[in-house]
């Protein structure tokens, strides 16, 4: 064993607190951003091509950040990153024009991956191969909990004004503070995994769907939803509430909701969800302010659920179809396709809600739930059985290394899982 995976446990508590901070910050920025933009005067148009060139530069940064990140280590790259990421959110003050704030927010989700890569390798290179499933857990519970954390911190802070900014760029300056300033050994990035798009299509298109489909709706969501819930007349510190409750339901209900895939058929479970999230989109059109607010939170909270769950299962069905050595680089080109769908995705959803009111949305989640109901039906009706089957572990959409910490692709090689 390394001398970093010898380390005892509490040690993954120094990039974890990294990581969290950077989650807070970027939970109260991203909840405040459309407010902001809509408040100076902009449309939802621009909020969407806004939030659609941060997701495009996470999409590069999450395959080309690494060779930066090796050629001057872990601990300067992420020191680097965390000041340009900051650096870049102060200068929203200035309310840049369109162009600019595009080229703001795509080198913000380049560096912003690249700090993801990094806290994941480290997190990575300081568990144990027993330990994995657990800290993976744990990472996603945390990085969840503080993004939703920054969420409600923005209940009572102007987003026209520049405090927002502030205490966003001070969150991720205090990221810094934990990972520099406290040795824990540092990680050896893994060797970067190809881009095999079609590979995981062919392999499982009911899961790579299922990724898709989960950028296009809940990622959108989560970046723009502000402005469906400010089109139905919902005060600041409600958006807050309403938006976090939608993070924290993505949380929770996937740990549930993953065991019972464990149990029942992955294809028949994901067509069931995706008619239910096609009921809930439904069950959007009907509210209003003068909704009681504790089913609107319940609401929420279940579109959340429902809408992320299809990521996680999405991957564990395509796993169930692999063979052990493709694991590794068959997850991280299904999180590309995620990311692919959450930077197409606001652009359309942002575009509706500004031409066809707040309920845009929610016809555009709902026929893209249709869509991928009756594609799941198909699949079912003509597909043939699975011989091996994973157990279920949650999958967080951050960067390719977290599929390093697969437990299932531990020790494993092609050489290894050849074929005879």
């Amino acid at each position: 064993m390394s001398q970093v995976q010898s380390l005892p446990v509490w040690s993954i508590a120094s990039p974890l607190a990294g990581g969290a901070l950077h989650a807070a910050g970027s939970g109260l920025f991203h909840t405040l951003l459309p407010l902001r933009l809509v408040s100076a005067g902009d449309g939802a148009s621009i909020v969407g091509l806004a939030v659609m060139a941060e997701s495009a530069g996470f999409l590069v940064g999450c395959v080309g950040s690494t060779r930066l990140i090796r050629s001057v280590g872990e601990v300067r790259a992420y020191a680097a990153f965390s000041a340009l990421a900051a650096v870049l959110l102060l200068s929203i003050a200035f309310n840049p024009g369109i162009a600019a704030l595009m080229a703001v927010m795509a080198v913000m989700g380049f560096v912003n991956a690249g700090q993801t890569v990094i806290i994941e390798s480290w997190l990575n290179a300081m568990v144990p191969n027993s330990g994995r499933g657990r800290a993976l857990t744990l990472y996603v519970l945390v990085i969840g909990l503080f993004y939703g954390l920054g969420q409600l911190l923005a209940r009572d802070i102007d987003p026209g004004g520049n405090d927002m900014l502030m205490f966003s760029a001070a969150f991720y300056v205090l990221a810094l503070v934990p990972v520099t300033a406290i040795w824990v050994g540092e990680p050896q990035l893994h060797a970067p995994v190809g881009i095999h798009i079609l590979r995981a299509f062919r392999t499982s298109p009911l899961g790579a769907f299922a990724c898709l489909l989960t950028g296009l709706v809940s990622s959108t969501f989560a970046n723009i939803g502000s402005l469906y819930v400010l089109d139905l007349g919902f005060t600041q510190d409600r958006i807050a509430l309403l938006m976090s409750a939608v993070v924290l339901g993505a949380l929770f209900l996937q740990f549930p909701l993953g065991a019972l895939s464990d149990k029942l058929d992955r294809t028949n479970m994901m067509l069931t969800l995706a008619v239910v999230l096609v009921v809930v989109c439904g069950l959007f059109f009907t509210i209003s302010v003068a909704t009681p607010f504790w089913m609107l939170l319940i609401l929420f909270s279940v579109f959340g659920g429902i809408s992320e769950i299809f990521y996680p299962l999405g991957v564990a069905h395509a796993n169930d179809r692999a063979e052990p050595a493709d694991f590794v680089p068959l997850s991280s080109n299904l999180l590309l396709i995620w990311a692919f769908g959450g930077t197409l995705g606001p652009m359309i959803g942002a575009t509706g809600i500004e031409h066809y009111g707040a309920n845009a949305f929610f016809w555009y989640a709902g026929a893209l739930s249709i869509a991928f109901a009756l594609f799941a039906l198909w699949r079912r009706l003509r597909r043939a059985g699975v011989k091996r089957r994973k157990d279920f572990l949650t999958y967080p959409q951050t960067s390719p290394e977290v599929y390093q910490w697969l437990p299932a692709a531990d020790n494993q090689s092609p050489e290894k899982n050849e074929k005879p």
